[in-house]
């Protein structure tokens, strides 16, 4: 960086987001947590839908959700054609100008010296205002899933954040078609004030370094319980019994997993009952539909010192709660949804997950990412969901810890966040 950024002289950093589902607005919030802890930094959270009128970013959100839940295939088209080689570039370029000429003063007003960017669309607009206006800004993109969407990568990008040195391929790819070569440092430690090794090798400064750091997840994923020790303390709080083969579905912040067809067909089986816990986030209509069916299944009686005493039903449906890391570590297997942070989520503390029917996109991406790297089980049905249950059912409790422990070792990056954030560190000192 040639900003003067003198040691007293705080480094300001704008972090922006799209309201585009829950996962981006979460790692921007771990971000923040992380970059909060350091010294002489000031953080602004952004959100590009402040560029425009509300009603215009509301509209473009509902209408994005219908589309999600009524016409999937319409949005895989349009997933596929923007991600496939570079002929959707000028569509990119197109409407990143349009909202830069909107946004150019929000960004002027914060003149920050380092920018995050969480999604495609800020960091098309975050490339272009370099470009155009401030050279020696110093733009960093954190991909929040286990896939890289061509949009992604634009010229003028300093460093890439990703889940998995394997994703570098998918950058390195989606370079080609705009011009753009990167360093590969796969740490965010590195050498040289923070900057990648490959810099002494006098790589081309339009260059970008990738780093393997992990997607960010917030400072509560990061347990110090080990899996057993999760699993019997909050059987106890919350009173499922301690013999209890426990599904816990987690929808995301929305709420987006098909929650009612899952409980309904799991909830009427007779034989090896699955206890149900149900998140259904700030979801409130889904979180209602589901707690009338819990007086229909009482099939377990109240542990012993029960905070809960519902919990003599073998459905528990839980609203927003900050209580999900400890959920996760606790149940026999977490069904989830196949968003980025989601799964990054999963990961960290050791859950055993299973994807369900993931949406066209993104998600299918992360599925087919796991799957193939780490071996993460994924359905498409009901009978697939319930074989798949009976499967983990066979396998001993220890066991079953042991694998989570293992898998979390492996795959988990709970400090990702705190990575990123010390990595910016050396931003202050070049």
């Amino acid at each position: 960086m040639e900003r003067e950024t003198g040691s007293n002289k705080k480094l300001k950093i704008l972090i922006m987001s799209a309201p585009i589902g829950s996962g981006h607005r979460m790692a921007a919030v771990a971000l923040e947590e992380a970059l909060l802890r350091l010294k002489n930094v000031e953080v602004v959270q952004g959100n590009v839908f402040d560029f425009f009128p509300s009603v215009i970013g509301k509209a473009f959100l509902n209408f994005y959700g219908t589309v999600l839940k009524f016409c999937p295939f319409l949005y895989e088209l349009s997933y596929r054609w923007s991600n496939q080689g570079g002929g959707s570039l000028w569509m990119r370029n197109l409407l990143n100008g349009i909202l830069l000429r909107l946004g150019k003063a929000f960004i002027e007003a914060v003149k920050p010296d380092v920018v995050f960017s969480t999604h495609a669309t800020p960091t098309g607009i975050l490339s272009l205002y370099k470009q155009k206006y401030d050279p020696d800004l110093w733009l960093g993109v954190v991909i929040t899933d286990f896939t890289v969407h061509r949009w992604l990568v634009c010229p003028g990008v300093d460093a890439y954040f990703v889940a998995d040195e394997k994703l570098f391929g998918q950058i390195n790819d989606a370079a080609e078609h705009c011009d753009v070569k990167a360093d590969v440092s796969g740490s965010c430690s590195g050498d040289n004030n923070g900057k990648p090794q490959a810099e002494n090798e006098k790589q081309p400064e339009a260059a970008p370094a990738l780093f393997a750091s992990g997607i960010p997840v917030r400072s509560g994923f990061a347990l110090q319980n080990t899996v057993a020790e999760s699993r019997t303390a909050v059987r106890k709080k919350y009173g499922w019994p301690e013999d209890a083969f426990v599904c816990l579905l987690a929808g995301g912040g929305g709420g987006m997993l098909p929650m009612e067809e899952i409980v309904r067909s799991l909830l009427a089986r007779q034989s090896e009952p699955v206890h149900i816990v149900a998140v259904t986030g700030h979801n409130d209509t889904l979180r209602k539909k589901l707690e009338a069916l819990c007086h229909t299944f009482t099939n377990h009686s109240v542990a012993a010192g029960a905070e809960d005493e519902t919990m003599q039903s073998r459905l528990q449906v839980l609203g927003f709660t900050d209580c999900m890391p400890q959920l996760m570590q606790a149940a026999d297997v977490v069904v989830t949804k196949a968003g980025g942070i989601s799964l990054a989520e999963c990961l960290a503390c050791g859950a055993n997950l299973l994807i369900y029917r993931p949406l066209p996109g993104q998600e299918q991406g992360n599925t087919a990412f796991l799957q193939n790297e780490y071996g993460v089980a994924a359905v498409t049905d009901l009978r697939q969901l319930t074989e798949y249950l009976e499967q983990v059912r066979t396998v001993p409790v220890p066991e079953r810890l042991r694998r989570q422990e293992q898998q979390k070792a492996l795959y988990g990056h709970p400090e990702a966040a705190q990575q990123i954030a010390e990595f910016t560190v050396s931003l202050h000192r070049c």
